[in-house]
């Protein structure tokens, strides 16, 4: 070590020294430790995979016997790991029941495998074997494991040849007591079929409620999670074991149609072209790379698998980064949105690196913990679309009360508060045409009346005067409103009651009462005229109201020629 005094050349000597033995001492015991027997428990399933050799597999046919394998293994090159994208491969390992369990499953699992050849070598016994995986038959339904019998105090060599056209993540192998891997198979298959009997569900509703409100966003919903439905439904082997479906490239077809219904609902359910059109472009743009990547999975399913996972991994991005900029505009249905992905974001992050190869798979069915997720995910989409909905509601409910408002002032004389000539012909149209009951206008009623000495009192004491006695004489005649009666001024110092035939007399006796007090309150010049025409005498509303109006003149007129 040129140019390091003498004490610091023996102080780096003897460091060296230090690291090179620790690390005799760490890794001497793993690698003796990788060649010992793996202890089974009954009560436990054991991870064998990581503690094995993996070997590429250059020969087809195993040994006969175990005393053949050392020398068979020998000859094949070892790895550390399997390539996620695809080829054959040998798996070895040695276990040794230390329990008086005789019965157990060994089960490959963690990834889709084509093809899984076990053989069991046991001292003194025949060789088992076995055939599993996607194109094979297992003795468990969606799950690959298969029965074997070992001794009590036995050891067993365990060798697996494991082919596939890819492999979704490095592939993980366990040793199980059958008891306890019977009660794993049920818990999980039932968890798999209520996720997706769940999912299914809320497509189908989704689906129907769109059917009636036309909302895109409930359709995007839906297709979403019908396409994921039949993704996971696929990959958790529902579809071959339960109707022998198997073709390995529609798998991938599924996920990058998911990726693409699930940007179309955020995009429509956020607004984002209205409220962030340039992310609302990236993610459309999203959906053209997976319709483009899609033709992918009928030539290499390998390829994508990985362009699949990218392709998922973008469009999860772009959610959650449009779901916090919509609620921090405001957007409140973006809670329950946000919540549902980072509901999906837990399982995203343990699966997604490891389907890139970056890191083994940190539990025993990753996938079916990323279908809860999934589930959980639809399940909180569904509240955020139901949120939405209901603040929709609101708004319509809010629109719908200003129209009424704006509706009221319209047909609201402003003066005196009674309907006025728009409100009059609306509601004398619906009495003479009523749908189904030929007789409705022959019950019509038409008042028609004219506030006498308005004109004069407005020229000698005011128009405020004026406005008074309008005033005063509309809320005398209103009286009549609650016996169903419609009460309106047309304009001037003309007014228009309607109402039935049997209401005549009424009418009348009010009219002499309003009369009267219109006296009594300082009014002794105002008089009322008036003119009553009926249905049963003419065939359209104008002919109603040129009756009643030639008669109010003739009332007029007669009382101008009456003596005082």
């Amino acid at each position: 070590m040129p140019g390091l005094s003498g004490p610091l050349r023996r102080a780096l000597h003897w460091l060296l020294v230090s690291l090179a033995l620790a690390a005799s001492a760490l890794f001497t015991p793993i690698a003796q430790a990788q060649l010992a027997p793996i202890s089974l428990n009954a009560d436990v399933e054991s991870e064998i995979s990581s503690r094995g050799q993996l070997y590429l597999a250059q020969d087809q046919t195993p040994p006969a016997s175990a005393k053949d394998l050392p020398a068979w293994l020998a000859k094949h090159k070892q790895i550390e790991r399997v390539s996620l994208f695809g080829g054959s491969y040998w798996f070895f390992a040695t276990v040794q029941n230390d329990t008086q369990q005789t019965r157990w499953v060994i089960d490959p699992t963690g990834t889709l495998m084509e093809r899984v050849e076990v053989r069991v070598y046991t001292d003194g016994k025949p060789v088992q074997s076995f055939i599993t995986g996607y194109n094979g038959s297992s003795d468990y339904m969606m799950h690959y494991g298969g029965n074997v019998e070992l001794p009590p105090g036995a050891v067993a060599q365990v060798l697996l040849r494991i082919e596939s056209r890819y492999f979704a993540r490095y592939p993980s192998i366990y040793v199980s007591s059958e008891a306890n891997y019977r009660k794993t198979v049920v818990a999980e298959n039932v968890l798999t079929l209520s996720a997706l009997g769940a999912m299914l569900v809320l497509a189908l509703y989704n689906l129907f409620v769109y059917l009636g409100v036309r909302d895109k966003a409930l359709l995007y919903y839906a297709l979403y999670l019908l396409v994921a439905t039949a993704s996971w439904a696929m990959t958790l082997h529902v579809l071959s074991d339960w109707m022998g479906w198997r073709v390995l490239s529609w798998h991938y077809v599924m996920f990058f149609l998911s990726s693409v219904f699930n940007s179309l609902f955020f995009l429509e359910f956020l607004r984002l072209k209205e409220h962030a059109p340039r992310l609302a472009t990236f993610a459309r743009g999203t959906i053209m790379v997976a319709l483009a990547l899609t033709p992918v999975c009928f030539i290499s399913v390998a390829y994508a698998h990985l362009l699949a996972t990218a392709v998922i991994s973008v469009s999860l991005t772009t959610a959650l980064v449009a779901g916090m900029i919509r609620l921090g505009q405001g957007f409140l249905p973006a809670r329950y949105f946000l919540a549902a992905f980072f509901a999906l974001l837990l399982p995203a992050i343990l699966i997604l690196p490891a389907n890139f190869g970056l890191v083994p798979s940190m539990m025993r069915n990753i996938e079916l913990f990323t279908l809860l997720g999934a589930t959980t995910d639809a399940v909180l989409l569904a509240f955020a679309l139901a949120d939405k909905i209901r603040l929709l509601g609101r708004e319509k409910d809010a629109y719908m009360a200003q129209l009424n408002d704006a509706l009221t002032q319209a047909s609201t004389d402003s003066l005196t508060g009674i309907g006025n000539r728009h409100a009059f012909d609306r509601t004398l149209a619906n009495m003479t045409h009523v749908p189904g009951d030929p007789t409705a206008s022959q019950r019509v009623m038409l008042v028609m009346i004219d506030l006498d000495g308005l004109k004069r009192i407005n020229d000698e004491r005011g128009h405020a005067h004026g406005d008074s006695l309008l005033r005063e004489f509309a809320q005398g005649l209103s009286v009549v409103k609650s016996d169903g009666m419609g009460v309106f001024r047309l304009g001037g110092d003309e007014f228009a009651v309607l109402g039935e035939r049997h209401q005549e007399e009424l009418v009348r006796n009010t009219l002499v009462v309003v009369e009267r007090k219109l006296h009594e309150a300082g009014y002794p010049d105002a008089g009322i005229s008036y003119g009553i025409a009926f249905g049963s005498e003419i065939n359209s509303g104008s002919q109603l109201l040129m009756h009643a109006d030639a008669r109010m003149y003739l009332h007029k007129t007669a009382k101008r020629t009456q003596p005082a």
